[in-house]
């Protein structure tokens, strides 16, 4: 007969396994249940996350719920897409960069636009902005000219009487605005920064135009012109361009025609490298403080304190005092060598060039002038 304590024992265990296997079970059931609760979560807040990306992609590029501003956007020539779609971004009317890029390669655009300034809205759809890129603009332009040896506040007056801005606006992007070129960043914190920088030359402007579009025209020609032989030279001179073109845009100011322009650098570089005259005495200088083009100087002219008086200080002024042409920049940059420390000119506009004081003051004489360096009247 068999024994009832081994069977309960036995009925014991099977229901033990049963029970651990039960709860097994349960927790297997649980952990499964957990972990798709949380995999659902998981899809459901990326579905959510999509669901708000693309709505939010969908609006900027269908123009929905975007606010309505007109603003003027100026489209460099050869500009890249990419440049084109910072521009966009930058004045508010793409706010995914990316997506505009994508809908220009699946229109077949990118290659299409053209350059100008536009006058665009913030509202606008992809395919508006698009589409009007495609358009040249149509605005009223307008040639002017900038002659070698203009001041700042000359130009800026040019501006405003060829209705292409108001010289106040012109002057005020020319002190405050950002400009992405490495000659201006090297500037160090001063009055009239562009001084010297706004190359002259012929140019077409829109009317009514942005004055930092209009300053950024001169600013390219300007990094055209001076290329990397002057560049080159420059480093090899152990100057600045700040330096080449503050020099030059005396030389533009004193020199009488492009003959003596080496010359008359000669006598700048000779004196920068004077210690006995280490004072430049260019008259342009002081008509740069006057605001006033005078044919003579006084004495008192001379003895005006400020940093721009080559009479009183020693070396170059802080920086430029008008544009200098290319003739003047390498002018300042390959100098004749000479041993002239004066130079006069006279009523035909030649220059009278002296290595000393003595010949100097005998050449005034000839001259009857007293337009030269170190050269005034009482």
């Amino acid at each position: 007969m068999p024994n009832s304590s081994n069977h309960d024992k036995s009925n014991t265990q099977d229901l033990s396994k049963m029970n651990l296997r039960e709860r097994k079970a349960k927790r297997r059931a649980a952990r499964t249940f957990t972990r798709t609760f949380l995999y659902a979560m998981m899809v459901l807040i990326l579905a959510i996350f999509l669901a708000v990306f693309v709505i939010k992609t969908a609006n900027d590029a269908l123009g929905f719920v975007k606010p309505s501003s007109e603003v003027e956007v100026y489209i460099e020539k050869g500009a890249s897409v990419d440049e084109i779609s910072s521009t966009l971004h930058e004045a508010g009317i793409v706010k995914y960069e990316w997506a505009f890029k994508l809908f220009t390669t699946i229109t077949k655009s990118k290659d299409k636009f053209k350059s100008g300034t536009y006058t665009l809205n913030t509202d606008m759809d992809y395919l508006e902005v698009v589409t009007r890129l495609k358009q040249t603009p149509k605005r009223e332009t307008v040639d002017v000219t900038i002659t070698e040896g203009k001041e700042l506040r000359e130009i800026a007056e040019i501006m405003e009487k060829n209705g292409v801005c108001s010289a106040e606006s012109f002057l005020t992007s020319c002190q405050n605005d950002e400009f992405d070129y490495d000659f201006i960043n090297a500037l160090p914190d001063r009055e009239n920064r562009m001084e010297g920088y706004l190359f002259p030359d012929t140019y077409q402007f829109y009317k009514d135009e942005d004055p930092k579009v209009v300053i950024k025209k001169f600013l390219n020609n300007f990094k055209k012109k001076y290329d990397e032989e002057l560049r080159a030279r420059t480093e090899e001179l152990g100057m600045t361009i700040d330096e080449v073109i503050t020099l030059a845009s005396i030389i533009e100011r004193e020199a009488a025609g492009d003959e003596d322009r080496g010359k008359v650098s000669s006598v700048f570089h000779n004196r920068l490298d004077s210690k006995e005259l280490p004072y430049l005495q260019s008259c342009a200088t002081v008509q740069y403080i006057l605001q006033e083009r005078k044919s003579v100087l006084s004495i008192a002219d001379t003895k005006i304190d400020s940093p721009y008086n080559t009479y009183l200080y020693k070396g170059l002024p802080p920086g430029p005092i008008a544009a200098p042409g290319l003739a003047s920049i390498k002018a300042a940059l390959y100098p004749e060598d000479t041993d002239y420390y004066y130079f006069v000119v006279n009523a035909d506009g030649k220059h009278l060039f002296a290595k000393t004081l003595k010949e100097h003051e005998a050449n005034i004489k000839k001259a009857n002038s007293s337009q030269g360096t170190g050269t005034v009247i009482e």
